[in-house]
């Protein structure tokens, strides 16, 4: 199993709707630890490298025996029997001496340029020819060399022929039989070396099974990176301690490959961490030490912005890195901490390579996760503009099923970026949401998206209910501007569709996919909604000129919240002019209404007492008495129920359900002035004195919150406050209760 980058989108599921966190409830922020492995977790196994290393220290333990051995006979042929010999040694044995030693210069040679010319062949993307067979060329030598010894000390050993007279024969016959055994020696440890590298390298296929699970052999740079890597660290085991090489790994290669390499090395490091970050084993910790490494973050960041049209791969790999780092918080910010790193990442956007486009986006997405990265991405010049760039989900269709699908990928990430940026809190959300809906293209490339057809094939059928979801989410936040809220109820067909999805119609296919785009639709229209006469008259017009289809929607215990929330708004804000189209609430929906109040809690209470207060102006003298006994419901019991609600809530401001004890305490105010020949008004206020109400609208004084004041908020922050404060609200129910 590996992490392949994929753009694809998790499925999306529905919650349920008395429990869906939405703007109109304050959000706190929540801070979620971030839970590391330990070293001792992440480092269970060795990794597989480690192999090549242990081999590299092998051979370089092999080598450097051979190495001074070969010395050591240099020094005793120099010394001893050339200087000590030179005129007692026999003819033979003064060019075998003298053919060791050349022969033995030839290997060491031979030895030294096969090293170079391997790291030559291993640090080119495409290997010459030349290199190759300069290697080769050299590694026979060195094999010819070692046998050659061989042949020739075993011959004088086995010999023992050396001339000469028995006195001279005495030291100068021990003197050539330790030569020769040195000599032996080297040549015999050179050729153990030799077979213990091609056994290993060569018959087991070392370098091709550490390839394959460090997810290096589907390339053939990353084949060429192992193979560099082992002679790079066999190098080191030679040139310094034996040791040096044991502690090389590919993270800190491919580090230093990025940092200190030429232009081919540091493509062939970004080759190696994205097989790395692209797998399961080796991902954490990968990121972990690169994102820790500054100069290694910098080379990537630059890498993006490389424009040569043959530097694609490198700028894809080193995308893809990018784009795991930024999974933390914290790389994430090192990244935005980098000079030119957003206009690095934002190059990405201008390539004419689809994936890089995708990865880019995905990039910003994950960036934009962060407040402060928000601001960052607003501020950086001509981005914004770009990335809705990438919304026009009909800007140059192809004909292609495969190119639609990147096209579709394309929609999808641009609009998780601007779903991001226009749901971020604060003063910077407030900014980001006034720039993106004064790009002309904004709301309209987001109403094609919610007008395209829905295909038949399954998987799309699901990416297109996440891309309507993200639509309209992105309407939803941009509406908390009032500006905004008014552009978009004029931009043509948007509340059109937004009605058609949120109500879709009795013989529509349900699932759980499409009901979350219902719930989703039916909180834009409550914003759209909200303080705007004219969005509430373009609703109404969008329902057939009537509310009844919203008033079926209350029994629609998916959308039940919204619906009542759209009928609340529309009774609050429509106007005199659809006040005959808002009698069809108090005509159908009363019952419903009174139901929720008696026997629901949280947020189907809470907006169900909004609905109430603003239905009772609505209704004609005596209606109530009647809509109350058509429901079941008593007087007594429902002036009980706002008393229990009052005392539930009485405490302190609910975070779930901000403004229940406004909207209990304008339903008690309008039970108590509601019109009736009767004496209702009256009856109401005596319930309300009698249970007690007095004391519990003292609670509520002593406890009011600037939670309360607010209809949207933007994460802690609260916008579109309330002309009336629950302070006024509760002065105004005593006086009522007074005058009873």
């Amino acid at each position: 199993m590996d992490r392949r980058v994929s753009l694809a989108t998790r499925s999306v599921r529905i919650l349920i709707p008395d429990q869906l966190p939405t703007l109109f409830e304050p959000q706190k922020a929540v801070m979620t630890p971030n839970i590391r492995a330990s070293a001792a977790d992440s480092d269970e196994a060795a990794p597989p490298e480690r192999r090549l290393t242990a081999l590299a220290l092998q051979l370089a333990v092999l080598e450097k025996a051979a190495s001074r051995l070969g010395t050591l006979g240099f020094i005793w042929a120099t010394v001893v029997l050339l200087g000590g010999f030179a005129i007692t040694l026999g003819q033979t044995d003064f060019w075998c001496i003298t053919t060791l030693l050349l022969v033995e210069g030839c290997r060491i040679l031979g030895r030294s340029h096969e090293l170079e010319w391997q790291h030559e062949a291993t640090g080119h993307r495409a290997p010459t020819v030349s290199s190759a067979f300069a290697g080769r060329v050299f590694y026979w030598l060195q094999l010819l060399s070692a046998s050659a010894c061989v042949a020739l000390s075993l011959l004088r050993l086995s010999h023992q022929h050396y001339g000469g007279s028995p006195e001279a024969r005495t030291n100068r016959t021990s003197a050539l039989d330790i030569f020769y055994g040195l000599a032996l020696a080297e040549a015999l440890l050179f050729l153990v070396e030799k077979a213990l590298w091609q056994w290993r390298l060569g018959h087991h296929r070392l370098l091709e099974r550490v390839a394959g699970e460090c997810h290096l052999a589907t390339t053939a740079s990353g084949a060429v990176a192992v193979r560099r890597f082992f002679y790079d660290s066999y190098s080191r085991c030679l040139s310094g301690s034996i040791f040096d090489g044991l502690h090389m790994d590919l993270v800190s290669y491919a580090d230093d490959l990025l940092t200190a390499g030429s232009h081919d090395e540091q493509r062939l490091g970004a080759n190696i961490l994205v097989a790395l970050v692209e797998s399961d084993r080796f991902a954490d910790t990968t990121l972990r030490r690169i994102g820790t490494s500054s100069p290694a973050t910098e080379r990537l960041i630059e890498m993006l912005s490389w424009k040569n049209a043959s530097e694609k791969d490198v700028r894809r790999s080193a995308a893809v890195v990018v784009f795991m780092l930024t999974g933390r918080k914290l790389n994430a910010l090192r990244v935005t901490g980098i000079p030119g790193g957003i206009e690095s990442v934002a190059s990405l956007l201008y390539a004419d390579l689809d994936e890089l486009n995708l990865l880019g986006l995905s990039i910003l997405n994950k960036l934009a996760r962060d407040h402060d990265n928000c601001d960052k991405i607003g501020k950086t010049r001509g981005l914004l503009d770009k990335i809705i760039s990438y919304s026009s989900i009909a800007a140059n269709v192809p004909a292609m099923a495969t190119a639609t699908h990147m096209r579709l990928k394309a929609v999808k990430q641009s609009l998780r970026v601007v779903k991001r940026l226009a749901s971020t809190t604060g003063t910077t959300g407030k900014l980001l949401r006034r720039e993106l809906s004064d790009i002309v293209f904004t709301v309209s490339n987001v109403r094609e998206v919610l007008q395209q057809q829905q295909q038949q094939q399954h998987d799309e059928d699901d990416d297109m209910c996440e891309l309507h979801q993200l639509a309209i989410e992105i309407l939803t936040s941009l509406a908390m501007d009032e500006d905004a809220r008014e552009m978009i109820g004029g931009t043509g067909g948007v509340v059109t569709v937004l009605v058609a999805m949120f109500l879709p119609g009795k013989d529509a296919p349900r699932d759980r996919k499409k009901d979350a785009v219902r719930v989703e639709a039916g909180e834009a229209l409550a914003m759209l909604a909200l303080d705007s006469w004219s969005n509430c008259g373009a609703i109404i017009m969008a329902c057939g000129g009537g509310v009844q289809r919203l008033v079926e929607a209350l029994s629609d215990p998916v959308v039940t919240i919204g619906a009542a929330r759209i009928l609340r708004n529309l009774c609050t804000y429509a106007g005199e002019e659809w006040q005959l189209a808002l009698r069809g609430v108090t005509a159908g929906a009363t019952k419903q209404v009174l139901r929720n109040i008696m026997v629901e809690k949280t947020k189907l209470l809470n907006i169900s007492l909004g609905l109430a207060a603003q239905m009772l102006r609505f209704m004609e003298p005596g209606e109530l008495r009647a809509a109350l006994a058509t429901a079941g419901v008593t007087e007594a019991a429902l002036a009980r129920t706002l008393v229990l609600v009052l005392r539930e809530y009485g405490n302190r401001p609910s975070m779930v359900v901000p403004r229940i004890r406004l909207y209990t305490l304008e339903l008690a105010i309008a039970l108590m002035v509601a019109r009736s020949p009767e004496g209702e008004e009256a009856r109401f206020a005596a319930l309300f004195v009698e249970l007690g109400m007095e004391g519990e609208l003292v609670r509520v004084a002593e406890t009011t919150s600037g939670l309360e004041c607010f209809n949207v908020f933007s994460g802690s922050v609260g916008l579109s406050r309330r002309a009336v404060s629950v302070g006024s609200l509760v002065e105004s129910a005593r006086e009522y209760m007074r005058r009873a």
